[in-house]
């Protein structure tokens, strides 16, 4: 096989969460709002790079399984209690599928302290 004909590329990713305390909590007791994302640093461009990005959220959310396939990729929400969010990042790659996956604690009762 000859090697000149394969590259490599390296994509870099910045993965992230915050969360803001709600002023007054909603009807189904959701003490904060918070928003997670996949992203390139400094916010740069990474659609070339890109698929889609899964985020599987706890069970108790409508619709659990949150597929962005165009930027921005992220989910945001309100909620009361913190939980494990499993992310797939799904590469463009026609030689093989590239995923890349990902579990984000998300701590909800540590942002009280943070703010």
């Amino acid at each position: 096989m000859n090697s000149s004909r394969f590259c490599a590329v390296q994509v870099k990713l910045e993965l992230g969460h915050r969360a803001q305390v709600r002023k007054k909590p909603t009807v189904e007791g959701f003490t904060h709002d918070w928003m997670v994302f996949v992203r390139g640093p400094e916010h740069s461009n990474i659609q070339h790079f890109v698929e889609k990005v899964v985020f599987h959220l706890h069970d108790s959310f409508p619709r659990p399984k949150r597929v962005c396939k165009d930027p921005p990729y992220k989910v945001e929400e309100s909620g009361y209690a913190g939980f494990i969010l499993p992310i797939e990042v799904y590469f463009k790659n026609k030689v093989r599928n590239a995923v890349l996956s990902i579990s984000l604690h998300i701590p909800i009762k540590f942002f009280r302290f943070l703010l």
